[in-house]
C-alpha cells in the first residue's frame, strides 16, 4: 500500500460558506482518490490540486479552496453533486446556489495507491483506527442537517442507526423502463445529544453509481422537501 501523505484531505469544499448557508449537507465517501493528487493516472504524485499548500498552517485555506482551483471534477460532478443541485446545493461557489456542501471521507482523511477496495484488511484497519474518529470530531464541528453517503454497508451498520429501509424506491431507468428497485434507506447518525438524519443509496464503482443524472437530481429535490418539512416541525415544536 502507498499512502499518500502530501496532505491529509480532512474535508473537501468552502467550509466557512458551508457554515453560513440555510441547510447543511455533508457528503461521504470511504477516503480520498490518489487521483486528488495528479492529473493524470500515470503523472507523479503533487499538490497540483491543492497550490496554496505550504504548511498546516495554511491546511485550512488549502480545503477550503478545493472547488475553486483544479477540483477532480470527473468524480464529484457526476456522484454527488447532481443531488446537491436537487437540494439547492452545490460545491461549487460558480453555481450561485443558495447551500454549500461539504464532501468528507468516513474511513480516512489518506489517499491510498490501491483504492481502498483493493486495500487487506489490516491495512483497512489501520488507517480506520485513526481515520474515523477524526470524521467523528469533524463532523461534530460541521453539525450537518444531513448527512449523504454511499458506501459499503458495512460502514453503515458499524456507524448508524437504520430507521426507514425504504425510504424512496426508483424503479424505472431514465428512459422510463423497469429497473431493479433502487432503495434509497434512511438512517441516524447518533453521537451523545446529536443525532443527524442519514441518506444512503448504494454505491457501484461510483456512489450512486446506477442511477442517472436526472435520477439524483431529482432524488435530491425530494430529500430538499422532507428536509425542510423537517425544519418546520422543529421550528413549530422546538
Amino acid at each position: 500500500m502507498i499512502k499518500i501523505e502530501l496532505l491529509p484531505i480532512l474535508w473537501f469544499g468552502n467550509k466557512p460558506e458551508y457554515l453560513k448557508s440555510d441547510l447543511r449537507i455533508v457528503t461521504v465517501g470511504l477516503n480520498p482518490s490518489d487521483q486528488e493528487f495528479r492529473l493524470k493516472k500515470n503523472d507523479s504524485y503533487s499538490l497540483i490540486r491543492f497550490p496554496n499548500f505550504k504548511d498546516l498552517d495554511t491546511l485550512d485555506t488549502a480545503l477550503n479552496e478545493y472547488f475553486e482551483k483544479i477540483p477532480y471534477s470527473s468524480w464529484f460532478d457526476v456522484t454527488f453533486e447532481p443531488i446537491l443541485n436537487g437540494m439547492e446545493a452545490s460545491y461549487y461557489t460558480k453555481s450561485k446556489k443558495r447551500n454549500r456542501a461539504i464532501h468528507t471521507d468516513i474511513c480516512s482523511p489518506w489517499a491510498t495507491n490501491p483504492t481502498w477496495s483493493y486495500l487487506s484488511e489490516g491495512e483497512k484497519q489501520e488507517l480506520y483506527s485513526e481515520g474515523h474518529q477524526q470524521w467523528i470530531d469533524l463532523i461534530k464541528e460541521l453539525m450537518p442537517d444531513v448527512i449523504v453517503i454511499s458506501v459499503a454497508k458495512k460502514y453503515l451498520i458499524d456507524n448508524f442507526k437504520s430507521c426507514d429501509n425504504n425510504w424512496s424506491v426508483i424503479k424505472k431507468d431514465k428512459n422510463g423502463n423497469n429497473r431493479k428497485n433502487y432503495i434509497i434507506k434512511k438512517y441516524n447518525y447518533q453521537s451523545n445529544d446529536i443525532q443527524i438524519p442519514v441518506v444512503f443509496g448504494l454505491a457501484a464503482q461510483m456512489p450512486f453509481g446506477t442511477i442517472s443524472k436526472e435520477q439524483k437530481i431529482k432524488l435530491g429535490t425530494l430529500l430538499y422537501n422532507h428536509l425542510l418539512e423537517l425544519k418546520k416541525l422543529k421550528l413549530a415544536y422546538p
